[in-house]
């Protein structure tokens, strides 16, 4: 077998040869090469690597490219070069989707200029001959998952499979950077690090707040004194068009689905030939296309849903036919955000905020994506604090100001399983895998006692499950380490990855093809006979059996639509502040029309008047605090609070400020958020003049309060079933079995190794993980460190309206959702907001505010009662 090395590396004429045939072919192609495009190739014949960032569209692939692909050329003119075995090239990819995609953009140029070279993709949906390419060696680039590389890398021959790899591209390493997935594909790229160490890594990134600190994560495991930051710096037009009622139509005050909104939606979609609508969560994705295929005129089938409930194959084919310019109009989740080209898309439409600067940036990239083209957006408001966001989303796409994403570090789950691989493949020695391991950012603080904890974990579990043989996965002996038994190898490799299972039914026709699945807390509702709507369809629940609901069609339409728990999409903090800052300066110069932002702000001026008359416009060194109506009514005044940080930290704030208020004085408190403010609703009257402010909003005790707040040891138990799947403690697969573990025997096994790891190890290192995580991610006590320090520098201002405010009003509809009455949701809210607008001749606006008085004791601890589950967006 031929071998690549110093030795056989490309003369300078070579280079010189090759780099001419590539850009003969631009010029066929009639693709002018960008200033970042040339920067970066020639950054890749120095030997850097490095991070390509550029907004969507600009021809990042191009950019990452032509790099390899020129030295691939140089080098083929050599008999080394043709006959090396195995891949010279991966592309990283972070959705199946995404790999089909890029395979097909990313192969004209291979074939016109390396027509010897192999593509082949490796994920779960690879074909047997693209499998068979890879393990061959004769697929020289393979375009593959974090999954799916990490499956690779846990076989023996990866070690020659990857000697001649010459370079990685990570596509769309920003979505990766903050997620366990992102923390495997480091721990990979040191693997392949110490297999090909002159391998070359560069990572694609749209727009994020932290570049350098992306790159450097990136490439922590090569250690690069100085990579390279390519950046397009070529300014993008961004349009966002925001669709509203006509002035002096009344918009609601509260709600997301936007479905008022449905004539106008239909209006643009019927003025363009492909159009993909975007929504926030699948449930509002399900709602939207059940709407518009009430109205629609056309064939059926030039509509579509796509999102990450739906199977694959239904996926697929909605993206074969978007891409063909077949479909009239895809309703659509963060399931299509990321790169996927799509040249017949002509138009976008957000229903609602997206609640980030890059999300929607990414979003309006997915119409027009060519590069040169602008980035248009309509953005349907479906309530009228969605015109702030509008706004303020506007200045900051513009002024090129994006959020951050923060990685993740030490993952003892994510490490375990990687340990476990490489003893899959061939054993390891723990003194040179920890070494590996330190070169990650992830793991760069990793100290001796948790590694050890790790191998020992490996080894038997703990020392209160060292009776039992399933836990022993790992035998080490003569400083080697190996898998314990051929079992654990089969295992293992059924559980790969970072992506947890959840409690999940297949939904699938009795005669036909899977649509996809529904949470089991959904199906465990409906009875055989109900009809309900899911993958774009009027279905019939016919029966369950065996974790699937065998469905048929229904010709009436479903009442029953399902949701999914899950994540949040949290608002980003300098959204929030801009938002802040547009409604203070447009309550205070309502004349100033001559802003980009005006006709956004010119509709919300009545609403603006109003909230101005009965409390205030914070502004931006303002928080305020409204205590709306009064302590002697049959119901104890509620409190408002505006910190404008989006939903998830007011989550958290309102638990610490029920928790804090109960010190004071023995209460029950009942709270709702959204994404300017929250509202604490106590049993008992409560003086907001007579509180201490200060004291409820110091950053001292944080952690404590947050954990005395909650069952916090349920949050942790909860955590800790994701953990211990990941780390091999429970499995989801089983050998020989097609059929997932249900959701209830996950939750049943992990919650008695939970309660036996508590009782007998404690401290046992996969326990403190899921601590550790329930504070960050369940109680979000990061976010909550930076808005406490924010909130510190700013003036609370004391408002007590008699009536509800336009700020409060959106609150107050979301904290009786849950509650009994023979009228709508909606139509309550309507009835009250109707209530709430009509203005009473010398109506008190506030009471003045007393001084704050001193610290108090602590008293008994508060009765919090949670607001409903928030529902994942993907």
């Amino acid at each position: 077998m031929a071998e690549l090395n110093d030795t056989t590396a490309p003369s300078d004429r070579a280079m010189q040869r090759a780099a001419k045939r590539w850009r003969d072919w631009l010029k066929e192609q009639d693709i002018g090469a960008a200033v970042f495009q040339q920067q970066a190739w020639r950054a890749y014949a120095d030997g850097h690597s490095g991070l390509i960032s550029a907004p969507t569209g600009r021809g990042k692939t191009l950019a990452a490219l032509g790099g390899p692909l020129m030295q691939a050329m140089a080098e083929a003119e050599t008999p080394e070069g043709r006959a090396a075995h195995g891949p010279r090239m991966l592309w990283v990819t972070p959705l199946r989707a995404l790999a089909s995609d890029t395979r097909e953009r990313i192969t004209g140029p291979v074939a016109a200029v390396l027509p010897h070279w192999q593509v082949a993709m490796r994920t779960g949906d690879a074909t047997s001959r693209d499998k068979r390419l890879t393990d061959n060696g004769k697929a020289q680039l393979v375009v593959i998952t974090p999954e799916s590389l990490a499956l690779l890398l846990s076989h023996e021959r990866s070690r020659e499979q990857f000697s001649q790899l010459r370079c990685i591209v990570v596509d769309e390493w920003h979505e990766l950077l903050p997620s366990k997935r992102g923390v495997l594909l480091q721990l990979n790229l040191a693997r392949i690090q110490a297999l090909a160490p002159g391998a070359q890594v560069w990572g694609l990134s749209a727009t994020i707040g932290n570049l350098q600190e992306a790159s450097d994560v990136l490439l922590s495991a090569w250690q690069v004194k100085e990579p390279a930051l390519v950046q397009d710096m070529r300014p993008k037009p961004f349009h966002l068009h925001s669709i509203t009622p006509p002035l002096g139509t009344r918009m609601p005050w509260a709600g997301h689905l936007g479905l008022a909104n449905l004539g106008e939606v239909a209006k643009l979609v019927f003025s363009a030939p492909s159009t993909i609508v975007f929504t926030n969560t699948r449930a509002q994705a399900e709602l939207w296309h059940t709407a518009l295929a009430s109205i629609w005129p056309e064939d059926a089938d030039t509509l579509a849903i796509h999102h990450g409930s739906l199977d694959q194959g239904v996926r697929q084919s909605v993206e074969q036919r978007l891409r063909a310019g077949t479909l009239r109009c895809v309703v659509a989740t963060s399931s299509l955000d990321l790169g996927v080209d799509f040249p017949a898309v002509e138009r976008v439409i957000q229903i609602g905020g997206a609640r980030s600067v890059a999300r929607m940036v990414q979003r309006a990239g997915r119409a027009k994506h060519r590069p040169g083209a602008a980035v248009h957006v309509e953005a349907v408001a479906t309530q009228a604090m969605d015109l702030a966001e509008f706004a303020a989303v506007r200045e900051l796409a513009e002024a090129q100001v994006y959020e951050r994403r923060d990685p993740l570090r030490l993952c003892f789950d994510v490490l375990s399983q990687h340990a476990m691989s490489a003893a899959l493949a061939g054993g390891f020695r723990p003194p040179e895998l920890l070494a590996e391991v330190r070169r990650t950012a992830a793991f760069r603080d990793l100290s001796d006692a948790q590694w050890q904890s790790v191998l020992a974990f490996l080894q038997h579990g703990s020392d209160s499950l060292v009776q039992y043989p399933q836990y022993e996965r790992l035998h080490c002996e003569d400083g080697l380490c190996q898998p314990a038994n051929t079992g654990v190898v089969r295992m293992h490799r059924m559980s790969i990855g970072t992506i947890t299972a959840h409690g999940a039914v297949n939904v699938q026709y009795l005669r036909g093809a899977r649509l996809g699945s529904v949470e089991e807390a959904f199906i465990a509702r409906l009875s055989a006979g109900d009809v309900f709507n899911f993958a774009g369809r009027s279905l019939v629940l016919v029966r369950l059996e065996n974790q699937t609901a065998w469905v048929r069609r229904s010709a009436e339409v479903g009442l029953l639509t399902p949701a999914w728990a899950g994540s949040l999409m949290p608002m980003s903090s300098s959204l929030g502040e801009r938002m802040q800052q547009l409604l203070s300066t447009a309550a205070a110069s309502p004349a100033a029309d001559d802003a980009p932002h005006a006709r956004e702000l010119q509709w919300l001026q009545p609403l603006l008047q109003l909230q101005s008359q009965r409390s205030l416009v914070p502004g931006a060194d303002q928080l305020l605090i409204e205590q709306v109506g009064n302590n002697q009514a049959a119901k104890a005044a509620p409190l408002f609070v505006y910190p404008f940080a989006g939903r998830v930290a007011h989550e958290g704030l309102a638990v610490l400020i029920a928790t804090r208020l109960a010190h004071i004085q023995p209460n029950t408190f009942a709270w709702a958020c959204n994404e300017i403010g929250l509202m604490i609703q106590p049993t008992l009257p409560i003086d907001a003049n007579a509180v201490d402010w200060t004291e409820i909003f110091k950053l001292d005790g944080l952690d404590t309060d947050l954990r005395s707040a909650v069952n916090f040891s349920e949050l942790a138990r909860k955590r800790f079933k994701e953990i211990a799947q990941i780390a091999g403690l429970v499995q989801s697969k089983v050998p020989g079995k097609k059929s997932r573990a249900s959701d209830r025997q996950l939750q049943v096994s992990a919650s008695l190794l939970f309660d036996v790891l508590s009782k007998y190890d404690p401290e046992h290192l996969l326990l403190r993980q899921a601590r550790q995580e329930a504070l960050d991610q369940e109680l979000h006590l990061p976010t909550m460190q930076r808005l406490l320090g924010s909130m510190a520098v700013r003036q609370i201002a004391l408002r007590f309206p008699a009536k509800h405010t336009p700020f409060s009003f959106g609150l107050w509809a979301e904290s009786f959702r849950g509650q009994l009455s023979n009228e709508t949701w909606q139509d309550k809210v309507r009835r009250m907001a109707t209530q709430q607008e009509r203005q009473i001749p010398g109506e008190t606006t506030h009471r003045k505010a007393a001084p704050h008085p001193g610290g108090r004791k602590p008293g008994a601890a508060s009765r919090a009662r949670r607001p409903r589950q928030p529902e994942d967006s993907s």
